[in-house]
């Protein structure tokens, strides 16, 4: 499935997206380093880590580098469920308005998906955020990441930030996807090849090479989890699907279609056929633990939930509709949906998907990072066992530390949902219909 390439993607050989991408971004044009300084295209920020950021730049009498290129949401709090919270979400939302930044997108949704909603995140440019998950606006070719508040206060003061040029591994998509699985089946098969560490500061460069191509959604999916294997960027040879995504939103082509030399330099090159790709199911307590659902051993379950920046996007609700049209929950199951933005939230109940889902049993909660982080919005107890579209099911991650979560695809999460359990025949007695 995999093969060893020469290092790199510098040096001898052709280059790679990110280091095209670093190479254009490189303050001094010093293009021999492993490290560079670079410029930045935006700033993401949320108020649970920009809070921890305002005191040291009030104290050193900072501005922002430029107001425009900045976006921070409130996301984590968004409403929020502790007077502790409260004050925290006031802290930052104050010192956004008196810096005077006009992307404050208050109550708007979750921060990585209102950034790829955003004329700010373009193909070919470079943005950091302080959450590890701003990786998934890779999703649209661009070289996106994460990094700490300190890391993130240096940036908005300067507009720059050092990067070590990342090894990149190459991963092809062939075939076709089936119709009941999607990005979060592909990226859970590729953590189940390169584990959580496997690609450690690396870029993942994807090429999808597949029959019919991979929806936007999905790709942005993929790239969010690409984090989860360590990842520094998780980037997709931008094409057609990325063009029409941006022309859809911004009305025309205001980015850098940045893709790969020919004869680009990889430490790796993996293949992954898709045609044939079935559900992928994470077990507890890793995203790395993953089996095909055919494996998993059956299990009741107490909770599922859709949501989060890594499953809460508009076809991940209209899949769990699908299975639910005319269905009802399992009554001992609390299902909790929360789109991913207002937009989505929108969009989902245009075309009525809201309605099915809420018929059917499961209950809508503000979007926000809610459940997924802990927060509210459907923190799990100690007996509570969840089946989950979000990112991560780390011990404690979604609440109890003896909580058991399962990561998966709406699709599955919705099934699971039907019928009360996890389990390996979950599909073949779930189709909906």
């Amino acid at each position: 499935m995999s093969e060893p390439a020469s290092p790199g993607g510098r040096g001898m050989g052709g280059r790679t997206i990110s280091t095209k991408v670093i190479d254009a971004h490189s303050v001094d044009d010093d293009t021999a380093g492993v490290f560079r300084k670079v410029w930045v295209d935006a700033v993401l920020g949320h108020d649970a880590t920009t809070a921890l950021l305002i005191d040291d730049f009030e104290r050193r009498g900072l501005s922002i580098w430029d107001r425009d290129r900045v976006l921070l949401t409130n996301d984590h709090f968004s409403p929020p469920a502790t007077a502790e919270r409260a004050d925290i979400s006031h802290k930052f939302l104050t010192f956004a308005r008196e810096q005077g930044v006009p992307n404050l997108m208050l109550d708007r949704g979750i921060c990585h998906q209102l950034l790829v909603e955003h004329r700010l995140c373009q193909p070919g440019g470079l943005v950091v955020g302080a959450d590890s998950h701003t990786i998934m606006a890779g999703g649209m070719g661009t070289c996106a990441t994460g990094m700490g508040a300190t890391d993130i206060l240096f940036t908005l003061a300067t507009g720059t930030t050092w990067l070590r040029l990342p090894e990149t591994i190459a991963v092809r998509f062939h075939g076709a996807l089936p119709a009941r699985s999607s990005g979060r089946d592909v990226v859970l098969e590729l953590l189940a090849i390169l584990g959580e560490s496997g690609a450690q500061y690396r870029c993942l460069e994807f090429h999808d090479e597949s029959t019919t191509r991979l929806a936007q959604d999905d790709r942005f999916a993929i790239s969010n989890m690409a984090v989860e294997i360590g990842a520094k960027f998780g980037v997709f040879v931008p094409d057609e699907v990325t063009v029409d995504y941006c022309l859809g939103r911004d009305g025309t082509m205001l980015g850098t279609l940045v893709t790969p030399d020919h004869d680009a330099v990889y430490e790796r090159v993996i293949d992954i056929d898709l045609t044939g790709l079935g559900a992928r199911v994470a077990k507890p307590w890793s995203p790395g633990n993953v089996v095909p659902i055919g494996e998993v051993e059956p299990e009741r379950i107490t909770s599922a939930f859709i949501g989060s920046c890594a499953g809460g996007r508009l076809s991940d609700i209209r899949d769990a509709a699908t299975e639910v049209a005319g269905r009802q929950i399992h009554p001992e199951v609390r299902f909790v949906v929360i789109p991913s933005s207002v937009e989505v939230f929108k969009q989902a109940l245009r075309a009525g998907y809201v309605e099915t889902l809420t018929e059917a049993g499961a209950q809508f909660n503000h979007s926000s990072c809610g459940a997924c982080g802990g927060i509210d919005k459907g923190v799990l107890g100690g007996n509570d066992v969840c089946v989950s579209s979000s990112n991560r099911n780390f011990r404690g991650r979604m609440g109890h530390w003896e909580s058991r979560t399962y990561l998966a695809s709406a699709r599955t999460v919705a099934l699971a949902a039907l019928h009360g359990r996890i389990g390996p025949d979950l599909y073949e007695h779930g189709a909906a219909g």
